[in-house]
C-alpha cells in the first residue's frame, strides 16, 4: 500500500531485489479500497520500482472481478517526483476532421523547469505539433511559453500560434513582464477552439513592460500591440514603445503635488505614425472631515509629431488646464440585522477650449473641452457576516450642451448572498434608450445551483446571453448544462451538455457541445491513481 496514490498492490508472492526494487507474482493493482475492487489489473509477473514505475506482463483489466481487456504489457508511474515519460493521448472523432489522436510527451528538465512536446493527428485535415515551456528561475522571474503549429490539408494553411508570459518582480528593484499571443492566421479560432469566449475573440493582445519603482514613483518604458482577427492589423495604432516617470502625490504645506510625463511612439503600417510627448503635473487641496471638499487644478502640454498622413498637421500643440471640485460626506445607520452605509457625492469638472484636431490614440486625446456637473450616491449593506449588498447611481450634466445636458444615467449594483448578483447597465435619458446592460446572477436552491447573464451594447450592436445550471442527483452523479447564444448574429453558439460521475477509485464524464457548424462528444473515463483516459469530438 503506498498512500500518497492510494496504490493497493496484492500478490502471491513478492521478491525484494534491494531497497527500491521487488518482484511480484500473481499480483493485482488498484486504487480502490474494496475487498472487491471496482476495478483493477491483474497479472502473473510485475517488476515494481520504488518511486519510479510499475511494470507488469501479460495484464488483465477487471472490474468487479470480470475480465474485461487484455494488454501484454502494463506501465503505470508510482512517482515521488516528476519523470520524463508519455502522459495518457488522447483519441477521438471529428465530423469535419475525422479521427483525432494526441500524444503528450512529458520532459522533466530540472527541479524548476520542464516541457511538454504533443503531436496531434486529424486524420481528414492534418498533422500538429506544440511544445510548452515552463520555468521558475530565482533572478530571473517565471515563465510559460506556447508554440503550436499545424499543416491543414484541406485548406492547404500552416496555422502557427505562440503565446507566453514572463514575469519578474523584485522590491524596489527593475521589474517587468512579458504578455506574448499571436497566430498567423485569424481562421485558426474559428477552425480549432472548443471554447466560444476564444472563437468571439476581436483582439489579441501583447504587451510588455519594464518599470522601476522608487520611493517617490516609477519610471517604465512599455510596448502594446494588437492583433485584429476580424479586419486587417495594418490599420491598427500600436504603442511601440512608451517611456514614462509618475511622481506620486507628495505633500507640500496643505497641498499635494503629482507629475505624469511620457513620451509615446505610435504605428500602424498603412495609417498615420505619431511621436507624442505628454506633461501633466497636478495639485492637490482637501479639506473637511465629515464633510469633505476636494480640489485638483492640472497643467497639461501636450506635442505631436504626425508623418504620413494627409488629415492633420505635421505637428500640434495643445496646452491646456482642468480644474475639478468634489463634496463628498459618509452617513451610516447601524440596524438590528444590518448596517447601512450611504455615501453622497456631487462635482464639478471644467477643460476650457483646447486643440481638438488630433488623432484618437489612446485616453489621453479624450482630454477635451468640458464644463459638468456629476453627480451620484453609492448604498453599502453589511450584515454580520460581511457585505450583503452594493448600489451605486451616478449621472452628468453637461453645462455645454443646452439642447441635450443629461449625460448617462450609469447603475451598478451587486448582492452577494442569498443571490450572487452583479448589474452594470448604462440608460440615455436624451433618446429614453438603455446603451448598455450587463449582467450576471448565481444562485444556489438546494444543491441545485443555476447561473445567466446578458451583455448588451447599443452601439456595438452586441446581445449575448448566457446561462448554466448544476445538478447534483446524488453525492456522485452530477448534471451540468451551459448556454452561450448570440441575439444579434449567430443564434446559438455554444450548448454544452454534461453528465459526471465519480466514484471513490475511479471516475467518467460524458459531456456534448454543439456549435453552429458542428458538434463533439467528449468521454473522459478516469482510474484515479492512474490518470484520465480522454476521448473527445466523436
Amino acid at each position: 500500500f503506498f498512500k500518497k496514490d492510494n496504490y493497493h498492490i496484492r500478490a502471491e508472492e513478492i521478491e525484494r531485489l534491494d531497497e527500491k526494487n521487488y518482484v511480484i507474482r500473481k499480483a493485482t493493482f488498484t486504487t480502490c479500497d474494496a475487498p472487491l475492487p471496482a476495478w483493477c489489473f491483474s497479472s502473473k509477473k510485475t517488476d515494481v520500482r520504488i518511486g519510479d514505475r510499475l511494470k507488469a506482463k501479460n495484464v488483465v483489466f477487471r472490474i468487479k472481478g470480470l475480465p474485461v481487456l487484455y494488454s501484454p504489457l502494463l506501465w503505470a508511474p508510482i512517482y515521488t517526483e516528476r519523470k520524463t515519460g508519455l502522459l495518457l493521448p488522447e483519441p477521438g472523432f471529428r465530423s469535419d476532421k475525422g479521427f483525432y489522436y494526441r500524444q503528450p510527451l512529458f520532459l522533466a528538465l530540472a527541479d524548476n523547469r520542464d516541457a511538454t512536446l504533443y503531436f496531434d493527428l486529424y486524420t481528414r485535415r492534418g498533422i500538429g505539433e506544440g511544445l510548452e515551456y515552463r520555468y521558475i528561475e530565482r533572478k530571473a522571474g517565471a515563465g510559460q511559453w506556447w508554440l503550436y503549429h499545424l499543416r491543414d490539408r484541406t485548406l492547404a494553411k500552416d496555422f502557427y500560434e505562440f503565446k507566453g508570459k514572463h514575469s519578474l518582480f523584485r522590491k524596489d528593484r527593475v521589474s517587468g513582464f512579458l504578455n506574448i499571443h499571436y497566430i498567423n492566421d485569424r481562421d485558426f479560432y474559428q477552425e480549432y477552439s472548443q471554447q466560444v469566449q476564444v472563437r468571439t475573440r476581436r483582439f489579441l493582445e501583447s504587451t510588455a513592460e519594464v518599470f522601476y519603482p522608487f520611493k517617490k514613483g516609477r519610471a517604465y518604458l512599455l510596448g502594446r500591440a494588437w492583433q485584429d482577427l476580424k479586419e486587417s492589423s495594418e490599420d491598427v495604432m500600436q504603442k511601440a514603445p512608451e517611456a514614462g516617470i509618475s511622481l506620486y502625490p507628495s505633500k507640500k504645506g496643505p497641498l499635494y503635488l503629482s507629475l505624469k510625463t511620457s513620451y509615446s511612439n505610435f504605428y500602424s503600417k498603412n495609417l498615420l505614425r505619431v511621436q507624442r510627448l505628454d506633461i501633466y503635473p497636478r495639485i492637490y487641496h482637501s479639506i473637511g472631515d465629515s464633510i469633505q471638499l476636494s480640489q485638483i487644478i492640472g497643467l497639461r502640454e501636450t506635442l505631436y509629431n504626425i508623418s504620413n498622413s494627409d488629415n492633420f498637421p505635421d505637428s500640434i500643440s495643445r496646452e491646456a488646464f482642468d480644474y475639478s471640485l468634489r463634496l463628498h460626506t459618509r452617513l451610516m445607520k447601524r440596524y438590528t440585522a444590518f448596517t447601512h452605509i450611504l455615501e453622497p457625492e456631487i462635482g464639478y469638472r471644467f477643460i476650457p477650449p483646447v486643440e481638438d484636431n488630433i488623432p484618437l490614440l489612446d485616453s489621453t486625446e479624450l482630454y477635451r473641452r468640458v464644463s459638468a456637473v456629476d453627480f451620484g450616491f453609492r448604498n453599502y449593506l453589511y450584515g454580520r457576516n460581511g457585505q450583503i449588498a452594493s448600489v451605486r447611481l451616478t449621472g452628468l450634466y453637461d453645462i455645454l450642451k443646452a439642447d441635450n445636458p443629461f449625460g448617462l444615467i450609469r447603475l451598478e449594483a451587486a448582492m452577494f448572498h442569498p443571490l450572487n448578483l452583479k448589474l452594470d447597465t448604462s440608460y440615455n435619458p436624451n433618446s429614453g434608450d438603455f446603451e448598455q446592460i450587463n449582467y450576471s446572477a448565481s444562485l444556489k436552491a438546494g444543491r441545485v445551483g443555476f447561473s445567466f447573464g446578458q451583455r448588451y451594447s447599443k452601439d456595438d450592436e452586441i446581445l449575448f446571453y448566457r446561462s448554466s445550471i448544476s445538478l447534483p442527483v446524488t453525492s456522485r452523479l452530477a448534471l451540468n448544462s451551459a448556454l452561450w447564444y448570440d441575439a444579434k448574429r449567430g443564434g446559438l453558439e455554444d450548448l454544452k451538455l454534461s453528465a459526471n460521475y465519480s466514484a471513490q477509485c475511479w471516475g467518467i464524464n460524458i459531456s456534448f457541445n454543439r456549435r453552429p457548424d458542428d458538434y463533439s462528444i467528449l468521454f473522459l473515463v478516469e482510474l484515479k491513481g492512474l490518470g484520465t483516459i480522454r476521448f473527445s469530438g466523436i
